[in-house]
């Protein structure tokens, strides 16, 4: 009598230590089928890229093919493109107060402004619609706000330069003559409509994701809250707000002035709603194609947006790409050097 509860303790051991070896061995197997899937993606993330920069630099050299750059250039005004370069020195401390408005932190200039050259840096090898909140909400992160929370700041900024930038629009539509027949476009009773029919979707498949899934309802309520948080930094610092919402329009300004006088330095003329729609029309390209600094889209948007306003297309070509040296290449060392030093000191 006494051997039986022996030998069945015995196939019990042996039970359980063939189920942990099997569960051991499927869990190996699952760990390996990921970091399989891992390793595919990680091969296959630069050859897209590489397909991605080769397809937009061969559009735009087939748009160049048949433009005389040197002639154009070598009556290069410098007043023009000094004045281009001070004004996108501006638009990084306009993008820094843009940060600083929004978020509750009592965040401090410089390593804001550095963390806005890191984006510089960052972006030769990284779409600018990743680049820009990446750096930011991982900034926010290390300076003391929850993810969430920097998250809804980030979004907080972006969406008031969107806004700002719109209301930038109409301001020069109107000031240009403009603006009638593009509000009558924009604004009629069937856009509102179906805007309205598209809010009570969301609203509705909100409420009832919220009681189906748990995951959902703990994802809602951590927008709640930072939702929240963002309305009481409004109510009680309505000042940095106000310089939040300053600092969109001045880096939207600073951006198309910017522009404009690359354009101007190699002898190009528009009006500047034009310059401004073609340098959105651009940064929606760039972040439609996502190829690292927007290479070869944004340049084939702004040549083919500076050549539909009339201008020749070796002065479209070359206000161009020296609108993108001035914005992008000529801060990519400091910003490259700013990356390297915030992350050495736990910034980023």
């Amino acid at each position: 009598m006494a051997v039986r509860p022996a030998a069945a303790h015995a196939a019990a051991k042996i039970g359980t230590s063939d189920h942990q070896n099997t569960r051991s061995h499927y869990g190996t197997g699952s760990h390996q089928g990921t970091s399989s899937a891992t390793r595919t993606r990680r091969r296959l993330a630069p050859v897209l890229g590489g397909a991605a920069v080769l397809g937009a630099a061969a559009l735009l050299a087939v748009q160049l093919r048949n433009a005389e750059l040197g002639t154009v250039l070598g009556h290069l005004s410098w007043i023009d493109l000094a004045i281009a370069i001070g004004f996108m020195a501006l638009s990084l401390f306009a993008a820094a107060y843009n940060l600083l408005g929004f978020s509750p932190l009592h965040l401090k200039l410089l390593p804001t402004l550095s963390a806005q050259l890191a984006v510089s840096g960052l972006r030769i090898v990284a779409p600018s619609a990743i680049s820009t909140p990446a750096i930011a909400t991982r900034y926010l992160s290390r300076s003391g706000a929850t993810t969430p929370d920097a998250l809804a700041t980030v979004a907080a900024a972006q969406t008031a330069q969107f806004f700002v930038t719109t209301a930038l629009v109409a301001v020069l539509g109107v000031v240009s003559g403009a603006a009638p027949a593009s509000a009558r476009g924009l604004v009629s009773l069937n856009h509102l409509l179906w805007v309205g029919v598209g809010g009570a979707l969301l609203i509705g498949a909100a409420v009832l994701a919220t009681r189906t899934s748990p995951r959902v309802a703990r994802l809602l309520a951590s927008i709640r809250d930072s939702a929240s948080m963002l309305i009481r930094h409004a109510r009680h610092r309505p000042g940095m707000v106000a310089v939040g919402l300053g600092a969109s329009a001045a880096l939207t300004v600073t951006h198309v002035l910017a522009f404009a006088y690359c354009v101007s330095a190699v002898g190009g003329h528009a009006s500047y709603l034009s310059l401004l729609m073609i340098y959105l029309a651009s940064a929606s390209a760039g972040s439609l194609i996502p190829t690292p600094g927007g290479v070869g889209a944004v340049e084939a948007a702004l040549i083919a947006g500076l050549t539909a306003t009339g201008m020749a297309l070796p002065v479209a070509a070359a206000g161009a790409l020296l609108s993108r040296l001035v914005s992008v290449w000529l801060l990519a060392v400091p910003g490259w050097f700013a990356l390297v030093g915030m992350r050495r000191r736990g910034l980023l």
